[in-house]
């Protein structure tokens, strides 16, 4: 029976220094050989999450990818977009507005680009990580000529100040937008509707693969409707406390020591 495994990036299949350890890469590349699928699935831009997977030779039958935390599904082996959900460009300006009012630090993306406003710490600090081209810019809302899929307000320091930012819009997000926490430094706003977990359904429908054959393994909280909705759901050693809560198993090996690895051989190549 063949079996679908997503795997979260940053802090579960990536280590600390963003690399795929060897274990981690035999193990993918036994799985995939034995038929089974693989998928990143990921907040990052699709750009910077299919780097990745290149560079993991991941573009065989049964290869995908999910970023923008579910608003952007591609299969690699028939290079084709499944799915693309968008925010609205008048949402797009209200964020804007909004963090700008807040005193906060926010960017969104086009074409693999980051736009901003301004070259921040913030800004520096997130490309440090992702390898994106950064584009600051005071015009940035007409450099936008695309309704992107994410946008992210980012505070290094002071998470609380992303919190109350996320209350005090709540009220007008809903039906708009959707504000989750992929880290303490990051508040990811996605489309309405959009998560992780959509495409876990979205895949396993499309593929014909039972629910209960699907695997998701993560670390943080943008990944724990992904981890409830899979028939296994995996939390990696190094994870949030309230993602270990939620999660079916709980790894012995961290992001650092071949987490995914131990994954496979315990549920998929037994």
């Amino acid at each position: 029976m063949s079996k679908i495994i997503f795997s979260d990036l940053d802090g579960t299949l990536l280590t600390s220094k963003k690399h795929v350890s060897e274990g981690d890469r035999e193990a993918i590349r036994r799985a995939t050989r034995a038929g089974h699928s693989f998928v990143i699935a990921t907040g990052r831009p699709f750009e910077s999450a299919k780097r990745i997977s290149d560079s993991l030779g991941l573009n065989e039958e049964g290869c995908y990818i999910i970023s923008y935390n579910g608003a952007h599904v591609y299969d690699c082996y028939r290079k084709e977009v499944l799915l693309h959900r968008t925010l609205a460009r008048s949402v797009v300006e209200e964020l804007f507005a909004r963090a700008d009012a807040a005193g906060l630090y926010i960017q969104t993306y086009q074409n693999g680009e980051i736009l901003t406003k301004a070259d921040t710490e913030e800004l520096e600090w997130y490309v440090s990580r992702t390898n994106l081209t950064p584009v600051p810019r005071a015009d940035v809302l007409d450099y936008l000529t695309t309704e992107p899929s994410k946008m992210i307000v980012i505070s290094i320091h002071e998470h609380d100040r992303l919190e109350q930012f996320r209350t005090q819009n709540e009220e007008w997000s809903h039906g708009k937008c959707r504000m989750i926490f992929s880290s303490p430094q990051y508040l990811e706003i996605v489309p309405d509707g959009v998560s992780k977990q959509m495409g876990i359904h979205f895949l396993a429908d499309k593929l014909g693969v039972d629910p209960a054959d699907t695997i998701a393994v993560g670390d943080e909280m943008n990944d724990c409707e992904m981890i409830e909705a899979a028939g296994i759901g995996v939390a990696v050693n190094n994870a949030n406390p309230r993602v270990k809560e939620i999660a079916d198993y709980v790894t012995t090996a961290t992001n650092n020591e071949d987490a995914i690895a131990e994954v496979i051989n315990r549920f998929v190549l037994v």
